[in-house]
């Protein structure tokens, strides 16, 4: 088993520091919200959905539920939808495609003012032009939700974790699941123990392709809880016990670049004492608490990202502190100490909980922007507030290089990917993510597309799909996302055509020979994507005397079918 070694010191504060400028906007300013940030129209640029709750007759108090879009125009985010008169709050809110056309929908769970009693959760599907409801169901509050594919058959599924009342029952805390079946969704009630006050996610903590589950917050009768399930082929099984928290907010990076997932969470413990760790990844899905030592933040929110473009994932966190002030805090990783500093954040209005807060590259600069929402504590009226501050620091940061080598075979039904040759100026390609888009025509994203954190990945199709279409795109620490890879494709003849074909010689110098079935077309591309202009002769040579050394790719055409080889030119 493999150790890490991590030190946290919380003792020198950053010596850098990070500034920020606010953005105007049409937001409302929101109570008891969450948000999420994503293209939703493919026009290249992150929007935002928020759910919560506004002060719509200005007595300093929230007494409407609302839920808005904004679009993002390039200069500030304006309002595009509003969701309807039955939005959430004490929810929460989330992109994803979950019909598979290219355009993202909108899923979120929480109760209304209209409607105290009766939870909701909605699902709403993007017209492209607007959005409208698909579906109006039984929801949870003082809790999340994800959207994740957790069968690997390219259809998004979600689960939400929450406090629900039963009739005849009372309030039960439980982790619900809503499998895409492509026309609908199959209920799973109570599919995994859940909580209240509490978070979850679902990452692949041990590299192999499945989806494994943390959880936190607190559990059925009031019973603070910590866990991990690690996915054995479709089952979700105990795996760990991890600090036991009343309440708890999480998220997810590579922090030391190992290639493993690390978990940091912020919350109290079961003596309502704060409660603030780095769950270091030993390579085998296992955590290993590092707890930070710091003051108490009370009603947190987290999210991770790279905040000071090094490379590196950082993490920030907001709430309140011991006494009830708004804090927003940031800790930044240090590559050559393996340790966290609390680095100084400038510009940002302290915002405290309960709230939001979000990392996400708002004017495509590749440097990470601020969306934060809480309550505004210094103020006598004590207001809630949500704004957007711009990332002024000067630091370049280049988006990665797409991977340059893409590899499938098919067995039964089971397409499995896999790629290589990503880079990034400064994210170690240990760290990178990946956004893996598969179709079943030429250019087309209709069978899956969404994000690993994994080199490879599989999915498990059916039958009816002959022909997978696919590309990556790498995504580094400030999620700056590559041009897309080259497109590779795969039909069900390919493995057997690939087998009857050989390159030679390879390595080349002057001339290479395709030697087996008849080739009708021949393509040839660099490792960074570029494509060369070669010629295939009629004796099935391609001449490559006047190519630079290195090592390519030729995409060969045979019978209609495509097959890839790698070739080395010296």
């Amino acid at each position: 088993m493999k150790r890490i070694c991590i030190l946290l010191s919380m003792l020198p504060v950053g010596l850098m520091a990070q500034d920020y400028s606010e953005i105007q906007t049409g937001m409302k300013n929101f109570y008891y919200g969450a948000a999420d940030a994503a293209d939703m129209d493919g026009d290249g640029k992150l929007d935002v959905v928020i759910n919560g709750a506004i002060d719509s007759d200005g007595d300093g108090s929230s007494d409407v539920s609302f839920n808005e879009v904004y679009k993002n125009d390039g200069t500030s985010l304006v309002p595009y939808a509003n969701l309807g008169v039955d939005a959430t709050h004490l929810g929460d809110i989330k992109f994803m495609d979950f019909n598979n056309d290219g355009l993202l929908d909108i899923i979120s769970t929480g109760l209304s003012y209209n409607d105290i009693v009766n939870y909701k959760h909605y699902r709403f599907r993007n017209t492209g032009t607007g959005f409208v409801k698909d579906a109006d169901l039984a929801g949870k509050i003082y809790g999340s939700l994800e959207a994740f594919d957790f069968n690997n058959d390219g259809k998004l599924d979600y689960a939400i974790n929450g406090t629900q009342y039963v009739d005849g029952v009372g309030f039960v805390n439980n982790l619900d699941f809503y499998k895409n079946i492509g026309t609908d969704f199959e209920y799973f009630r109570e599919w995994m123990p859940g909580t209240q006050n509490g978070s979850f996610k679902l990452v692949d903590l041990n590299n192999d392709n499945l989806l494994d589950l943390i959880v936190l917050g607190v559990a059925a009768n009031d019973v603070p809880t910590g866990k991990v399930y690690l996915n054995q082929g479709g089952t979700l099984t105990f795996s760990q016990d991890l600090a036991s928290l009343t309440s708890g907010k999480m998220d997810f990076a590579d922090f030391n670049a190992d290639g493993y997932q690390d978990i940091v969470i912020s919350g109290a413990d079961n003596n309502y004492v704060g409660y603030f760790a780095v769950l270091m990844n030993d390579g085998t899905g296992h955590l290993n608490a590092q707890q930070i030592n710091v003051p108490e933040i009370a009603d947190p929110a987290v999210t991770t990202g790279d905040l000071n473009n090094d490379g590196y994932y950082d993490f920030i966190v907001s709430g309140n502190d011991e006494n009830h002030d708004a804090v927003v805090k940031a800790f930044l990783y240090n590559p050559s100490t393996q340790t966290f500093t609390e680095n100084i954040l400038t510009g940002l209005h302290n915002l405290g909980g309960p709230g939001f807060v979000n990392l996400f590259d708002f004017d495509n600069n590749h440097r990470l922007d601020v969306l934060l929402a809480g309550f505004d504590w210094a103020d006598p009226g004590l207001p809630s507030l949500t704004k957007i501050f711009k990332n002024t620091s000067p630091e370049v940061n280049l988006k990665p290089v797409p991977p340059t080598v893409l590899n499938v075979t098919k067995t039964g039904n089971r397409f499995k990917f896999s790629w290589s040759g990503a880079s990034d100026d400064k994210t170690p390609v240990n760290a990178l993510r990946y956004e893996i888009t598969v179709g079943s025509t030429p250019g087309a994203a209709n069978i899956a597309k969404y994000v690993v954190t994994t080199p490879s990945w599989f999915l498990d199709l059916d039958p009816s799909i002959q022909n997978v279409y696919w590309s990556v795109k790498s995504i580094d620490a400030s999620k700056a996302f590559s041009d897309a890879s080259v497109q590779n494709t795969l039909s069900t003849r390919d493995v057997a055509v690939k087998s009857q074909i050989s390159i030679y010689p390879n390595p080349a110098s002057e001339k290479v020979f395709i030697k087996g079935e008849k080739v009708s077309d021949v393509e040839m591309y660099s490792m960074d994507g570029r494509k060369l202009n070669v010629v295939l002769n009629n004796d099935q040579s391609v001449n490559v005397s006047q190519i630079p050394k290195g090592v390519y790719m030729l995409k060969l055409k045979i019978k209609n079918e495509i097959t890839t080889h790698k070739l080395m030119i010296k």
